[in-house]
């Protein structure tokens, strides 16, 4: 039976400091470069017809590792389609944990069977019609949700083509008195806090509404999605929500103190402040008109 060897600490001369570096850039990357794999992942793909690159979505990360942080590795965001801020991923680990997650997010994503990439399998909402409601505190701070007019188009050809219904002023009336039924009548009130509640999937997409809300608790945020969604008759998928909240007690707390910016004294505006915003006004944006269209103001039609 072999002995026990005697307990003893590694020690590096003092002309071998190299070592101990390439030992913590080891155990930090896991042996890959996370940015220069980056920089390859994240271009197009290489078309020789260009329709890949057509319907390609390309991705985002946003490092969040504290800067104080001691240990191995680092933590991003990660976003699969840098245009939808409501689907993202926080990652953590070396630098080969973090490639192999996003690996593992894309082939999870693109598991249907006709092999569609998961980051390209959901229907674009850009281009559709939008509708934009304002929302505004007592400090006059304004918040605003947007909502599709999916299946819905401006675009006459191709509205010819069968591929969406060509709006009429018809449908903007229709839209602008349920929005002064729904929001204007009832001075709806949208109860912002420090929880996050997105809406997102499939169903959502298809809605022409996902994204997410800054609100007190789940069931404001609920509320908020689902007022927006009678606007088009429509009701959420209950399986579409996910709430989130910092874990931390002091990362959104009111800002009290001041800080020199450019030899200026300011104080930061708070993040995610506990105030009720009521319903102002809404509007309506075509991509193919300059101007956006008046609907309603406070419980008043404006389109008429």
């Amino acid at each position: 039976m072999p002995q026990k060897p005697a307990t003893k600490r590694l020690t590096l001369d003092t002309d071998e400091p190299s070592l101990l570096f390439a030992i913590n850039d080891l155990l930090s990357t896991g042996g890959i470069d996370f940015d220069e794999w980056w920089d390859e992942f994240s271009k197009p793909p290489a078309s020789k017809t260009g329709k890949e690159i057509e319907i390609w979505t390309k991705p985002k990360f946003i490092d969040t590792t504290p800067k104080n942080k001691s240990g191995v590795g680092r933590w991003i965001k990660y976003f699969p389609n840098k245009e939808d801020e409501s689907t993202f991923y926080n990652l953590s680990g070396t630098d080969r944990d973090l490639v192999h997650h996003i690996n593992a997010i894309g082939y999870q994503q693109s598991g249907s069977t006709e092999n569609v990439p998961g980051k390209n399998s959901k229907p674009p909402l850009k281009g559709f019609p939008l509708i934009e409601l304002r929302f505004v505190s007592p400090d006059k701070k304004v918040g605003i949700k947007w909502i599709r007019c999916a299946g819905y188009t401006d675009d006459e050809k191709i509205a010819s083509l069968k591929l969406a219904k060509l709006i009429t002023p018809a449908d903007i009336k229709m839209w602008t008195s349920k929005i002064k039924t729904i929001f204007g009548d009832t001075k709806y009130v949208w109860k912002k806090g420090k929880e996050c509640l997105s809406y997102s999937g499939q169903i959502a997409r298809l809605q022409g509404l996902e994204g997410y809300a800054y609100v007190r608790n789940k069931q404001d945020g609920i509320d908020l999605f689902t007022s927006l969604l009678k606007i088009f008759d429509a009701v959420p998928d209950k399986d579409g929500f996910n709430r989130s909240e910092s874990t931390s007690t002091t990362k959104y707390t009111k800002q009290t103190k001041e800080i020199t910016v450019v030899g200026q004294k300011v104080t930061p505006d708070e993040r995610r402040p506990v105030v009720d915003c009521e319903f102002d006004r809404a509007i309506l944006k075509l991509p193919l008109l300059n101007k956006p269209i008046p609907l309603v103001k406070r419980n008043v039609i404006l389109y008429k």
